[in-house]
């Protein structure tokens, strides 16, 4: 199956699923990338929607095939994901989102080392050309691993460090997440504020 190039662009890669975008496109993709970056390791974060575990699974296939290994960082947002790259020296990351689309939809936002994000003119387009030349099919003798790392202390850390807590006031506020991953991705922050919260929609729901 020949992969549909109105997926990729100008900064993400997204389409509808599985019409335009499913578990073959995703492999492809994920070894191509891999062949593209050469990179030793990639980590891949996935936000809550239905189709996120299923694209993760063969993306990841895809890139272990090219040897390279993933760092499987589970639910978290897009900012956690490029957190993740620069802090721990990841040779690139892909952010299985489809961000403001709806739930239809889902795609891919990539970055290389430093986070720094690929664009069609900057990474993407080069990646597409690789699907087209099916260097995905080129294996290499050694298989990648998926390793899993829970980040969500580290980029609460991160976050809090901005502030100074002693400065801040304890207070009352009410907090709407609208059933994303900020509903993930803030709780261990606010923990260490002196503010009550009261949540609303901090369930996970990829049927929105």
């Amino acid at each position: 199956m020949s992969i549909n190039p109105s997926i990729f662009k100008a900064y993400d890669i997204r389409g509808t699923v599985p019409e335009q975008l499913n578990a073959e496109a995703a492999y492809q993709i994920g070894g191509a990338l891999a062949h593209y970056l050469k990179p030793t390791a990639i980590a891949v974060g996935r936000d809550m929607r239905i189709s996120s575990p299923e694209l993760f699974e063969h993306l990841a296939r895809g890139i272990n095939d090219q040897g390279v290994d993933v760092i499987d960082l589970g639910l978290i947002s897009t900012d956690a994901l490029y957190f993740a790259v620069g802090k721990f020296g990841y040779d690139g990351g892909v952010m299985i989102t489809a961000s403001h689309n709806p739930k239809e939809y889902n795609g891919f936002k990539v970055c290389r080392k430093n986070a720094e994000p690929l664009s069609g003119q900057e990474g993407l387009n080069q990646v597409l050309k690789g699907i087209q030349d099916g260097v995905y099919e080129q294996h290499a003798a050694t298989r990648g691993s998926i390793v899993r790392r829970d980040i969500s202390q580290d980029y609460a850390e991160h976050c809090l460090s901005f502030i100074d807590l002693d400065k801040i006031t304890p207070f009352h506020i009410v907090i709407d997440a609208g059933n994303g991953m900020a509903g993930k991705t803030t709780v261990p922050v606010l923990a260490k504020l002196p503010v009550q919260v009261e949540k609303l929609y901090f369930e996970l729901d990829g049927t929105f």
